[in-house]
């Protein structure tokens, strides 16, 4: 089951720098090679300013650039000890390359300057997560609702916990309350869905799957989810549909021409099938060959 999960950075205020308030609005604009570049220009001309360093470091998050934004994290917590932000995202910074006795020093640090921040414990929940110690990231994301309990996200991310630990009815719970805080919440409707999949509940799943493609039609992984639900219904005129809108989003998608091929096969659809057959094994789905040689030469021979 795959479920996803939120991580979050947090921001700081803007100084009346103008070579900062342009890297400021690049970064804004997701432009963040560019806006380093103009981060790096206001760092040589106000060196002391540790909200440059913070920025410029998250930038270099956005770009998977950890270990330059822990150094600039760190050059910021040198200048400003007292701002829990630099902590926060410095801590996020070590999870991410599994520095997480690190990362966990740098949250117990935050927390020390501001108790009630959600997000401390929040990212904290997610250090515990990646350690496996499931039953401390739930209590940490539990300690994060109970400060902020309008974050759909902190709602998600529990339940996606639950599921994994195979408690699905509280993560369908989670996932209710994260839709009802945010009806267009793609990942609550995916996750739910998976999960609801999982206890054969597939008209609900099928409900979840499709309401997460009317908020991102695009999403090659939800038509392949509601794909294979329908094939658990035998509704496999429904899922040859969703595999040839998988392929019109990506003509070289070897697995999508596979599976619509098995669809139309229990369709009784021999042509279409070995022709998706042959479609797959060209784009390297080797797997289809055998299939071709065991169902479509022998249906030519009768």
């Amino acid at each position: 089951m795959n479920l996803i999960i939120y991580l979050f950075a947090v921001s700081c205020g803007t100084t009346s720098d103008i070579t900062f308030n342009e890297g400021l609005e690049n970064y804004n604009n997701g432009r963040n090679l560019t806006a380093i570049s103009y981060f790096t220009r206001a760092i040589l001309s106000d060196p002391s300013n540790p909200k440059i360093y913070f920025y410029r470091a998250n930038a270099k998050i956005n770009l998977e650039e950890y270990e330059e934004a822990i150094d600039d994290y760190t050059r910021a917590v040198v200048l400003d000890s007292s701002n829990q932000k630099y902590f926060i995202n410095r801590g996020r910074a070590y999870t991410y390359v599994s520095e997480f006795e690190k990362a966990l020093l740098d949250f117990e640090k935050a927390e020390k300057l501001d108790s009630t921040n959600a997000l401390v414990y929040f990212n904290c929940a997610y250090l515990r997560e990646q350690q496996n110690d499931y039953e401390e990231a739930i209590n940490d994301y539990s300690i994060a609702i109970s400060l902020d309990s309008t974050n759909a996200k902190f709602f998600v991310n529990r339940g996606s916990i639950y599921s994994a630990v195979g408690k699905s009815k509280k993560a369908i719970e989670d996932y209710n309350t994260a839709i009802n805080i945010n009806s267009y919440d793609e990942v609550a409707y995916t996750n739910r869905g998976e999960v609801m999949a999982a206890l054969e509940k597939y008209d609900d799943a099928v409900k979840d799957f499709t309401r997460a493609l009317e908020i991102n039609p695009g999403n090659i992984k939800l038509y392949f989810s509601r794909a294979e639900t329908k094939i658990a219904q035998n509704d496999f005129l429904g899922a040859a549909a969703d595999y040839t809108s998988i392929i019109s989003l990506n003509h070289e998608d070897g697995t999508a021409y596979y599976n619509r091929g098995i669809c139309y096969a229990n369709l009784e659809m021999k042509n279409s099938a070995c022709e998706d057959f042959n479609k797959a094994g060209s784009l390297g789905f080797f797997p289809a060959y055998e299939i071709i040689q065991q169902y479509c030469r022998e249906k030519k021979k009768k």
